[in-house]
């Protein structure tokens, strides 16, 4: 038996519209090539399917009962083909992602090298940037995806919260608030503080978070960046509160970390896209990895 899925469809496509002008448009062939497709499958099947003794096409006995057959298999081919396609495209091609700088510079390359294991022709554009830019070149339309914090809700995105990161309290060891098991945000008050620009994400959302409490962020330095931050407390030129995975940043300096409460304050970071926009396979596929890696971090507290 040759019975082909081209000769299947045609019988499916003529059965749906009871036409075959229609199912030859649908299918597009020409009405005589859609003919022999039907007559093929006919003398393979040793059965007339179609009942073309009256003006209009109706479906023989054997016709109706091999109909909901024909059109599984037709759906199920159509399946396993675009399955095949997904895993072709998966296999190679560019990604265009974008990530806020403290999730490039620690957790990311961990997620790339599990990544570029398993696929290793697929190349893939990063974008470092603030979560606040981050989020702006998704809504553009630059990048397909990206890792950041969320710190107010639009209606053009979408947010998949991963890790709950908290403030903590970094300092050089030789510091006085070393020696403290946990430090409170008053205790901050009368020491050199090291600040972040405005325009960061990060330092806009804990800002917003200690609006209620008499804390004087104090210091001589105002940095735009955290490598430079982290840079100054190493030489013991301040203190300075950073989410706690920023201080994965520059672990040669053995900077000392202490959790700040009353209150606890928290930054949530997780996967951001463009609302209603699908992605490709493999980014698709480099979102599990994120998706591994960022839940795999823990907070002390958590």
């Amino acid at each position: 038996m040759q019975i082909t899925v081209d000769d299947i469809m045609a019988f499916v496509k003529v059965a749906e519209y009871r036409s075959f002008n229609r199912a030859a448009d649908e299918l597009g062939i020409t009405q005589s090539a859609l003919s022999r497709r039907l007559k093929k499958l006919e003398d393979n099947l040793g059965s007339k399917v179609l009942d073309r003794t009256t003006r209009k096409i109706g479906l023989t006995v054997v016709g109706n009962e091999f109909l909901p057959m024909a059109t599984r298999m037709v759906s199920d081919f159509e399946k396993s083909l675009s399955d095949i396609i997904d895993v072709i495209q998966i296999r190679a091609g560019i990604i265009s992602m974008s990530s806020n700088m403290t999730i490039a510079d620690t957790l990311l390359p961990e997620v790339l090298g599990r990544f570029g294991d398993a696929y290793p022709n697929i190349q893939i554009r990063i974008t470092e940037d603030s979560s606040p830019a981050t989020v702006e070149r998704i809504i553009r339309g630059e990048v397909e995806f990206g890792i950041a914090q969320i710190d107010e809700t639009s209606p053009d995105i979408d947010f998949e919260p991963l890790i709950d990161d908290p403030f903590v309290m970094v300092c050089h060891p030789d510091h006085p608030l070393a020696e403290h098991e946990t430090v409170s945000w008053s205790d901050l008050n009368g020491h050199s503080f090291i600040k972040m620009q405005p325009g960061s994400g990060t330092w806009g959302s804990l800002q917003r978070s200690l609006d209620d409490l008499a804390v004087s962020f104090d210091g001589r330095f105002e940095v735009a960046h955290l490598a430079a931050l982290l840079a100054l407390v190493g030489k013991n030129l301040g203190i300075s509160a950073i989410p706690r995975l920023g201080a994965l940043k520059r672990p040669d300096l053995k900077l000392v970390t202490r959790p700040l409460q009353s209150p606890s304050v928290n930054r949530v970071i997780g996967i951001v896209k463009l609302r209603g926009h699908s992605l490709s396979p493999a980014a698709e596929a480099l979102q599990g990895y994120v998706r591994d890696v960022l839940s795999e971090y823990q907070s002390p507290e958590q």
